[in-house]
This record gives C-alpha cells, sequence and structure tokens, in this order.
C-alpha cells in the first residue's frame, strides 16, 4: 500500500545510530509516501514518516497509483513537475546543509522554506506556513537548537525575519541579498 497526502504534513526522518533524529523532507498536499518504493527505486520505505500537521491521507494500492499514471498523461505530467519541484527542492537542502557557517545554513534553509511552504504577506515578506520550533529548523541542517535560537535572534535584530510562536515571517529580499543568491528570487517549488 502507498499512501496519498491530501491535506496535511508528513515528516520525513531518519535516525542516527545516537538516538538523534533528522529530518530528510517534508511532504505535503498531493504526495505520495513511500515514493521511493512506489516507483520501484527501493525494496522498502528508506524513511521514517510522521504526521507534522493535522492530515487527511488515503491508503492505496500500489498498482492503482501505478495503472492511474499509465492511462492518464495529466496525472504522469502532474506527477512528474511535482517531482522535478522535490529535486529542486532537495537540492537547495542540500546546499544549505554545505555551509561552512551556521548563520549561511539557517539563510539558505529559511529560503527553501518560504520557496516550499511559503505564503506571500506583501511584495518583500512571505510567511512561512509550517509551524517550526528551533530544534525542527535545527535538525533540518544538522546544527543545536542552541546555535539556532541565537543566530535566529540575529537574524530578527537585523530585521530579516520575525519570529512568533515558531511562526515565521521572512524578508526574501533581505535574506537573499545576505546569501547573495539574486537567482533565487523568482523559483517557484
Amino acid at each position: 500500500m502507498t499512501f496519498f497526502i491530501k491535506t496535511g504534513v508528513v515528516k520525513l526522518y531518519n535516525i542516527t545510530s545516537a538516538g538523534e533524529e533528522k529530518i530528510v523532507s517534508y511532504e505535503s498536499d498531493g504526495g505520495f509516501l513511500p515514493v521511493e518504493w512506489l516507483f520501484n527505486h527501493a525494496p522498502v520505505s528508506l524513511y521514517y514518516y510522521d504526521t507534522f500537521t493535522d492530515c487527511e491521507v488515503y491508503r492505496i494500492p500500489k498498482i492503482d497509483v501505478i495503472e492511474v499514471i499509465n492511462k492518464n498523461p495529466q496525472a504522469a505530467l502532474s506527477l512528474l513537475d511535482r517531482s522535478f519541484s522535490m529535486f529542486i527542492g532537495a537540492t537547495m537542502h542540500l546546499h544549505a546543509l554545505e555551509q561552512s557557517k551556521a548563520r549561511n545554513k539557517l539563510l539558505h534553509i529559511l529560503q527553501y522554506l518560504v520557496l516550499r511552504f511559503g505564503e506571500k504577506v506583501d511584495t518583500n515578506h512571505s510567511k512561512i506556513k509550517l509551524r517550526l520550533t528551533h530544534q525542527d529548523i535545527a535538525n533540518l541542517i544538522g546544527t543545536t537548537r542552541e546555535t539556532i535560537s541565537s543566530e535566529m535572534g540575529k537574524l530578527v535584530k537585523e530585521g530579516v525575519a520575525k519570529v512568533d510562536k515558531n511562526e515565521y515571517v521572512v524578508n526574501t529580499d533581505k535574506a537573499l541579498r545576505l546569501l547573495g543568491e539574486s537567482d533565487f528570487k523568482d523559483l517557484k517549488l
């Protein structure tokens, strides 16, 4: 059986040998889990899954999903488009992990989260529609909660981010300027 997320967000993660949770990604509305198993790229699911928000999820036999994709070119194109978005998101996440400084890791992951889960507030600000703790963000980029708290405090003082009860609003223009990444300005995931 595969799972189709009608609404909500599911967290994909692994657990290290030391027992630490490492977030791999988030999957949301319209996503299938485990996608690697669904398309025969792995004999079993590679990750653990946990609902991150309230979700409505359907269990569907694998053969039924494949049959719909084979018979409906629009469904296949929609899945291909979603796959490209997930690939771009994964490479952005990887790029954030490659940064040597925690500040740059945080700025890159905020940019990724804005693109993946952001909602425009105005021309310069986007709200991340996930309620993330500092620990969630730390788990995304492989650092500590204390480091995220410190670096986030600096970004708040600089006017790059606003934080209220685990909700983040990012000044995307300031964030992109700090990153020197104008190429991400018109990117869509």
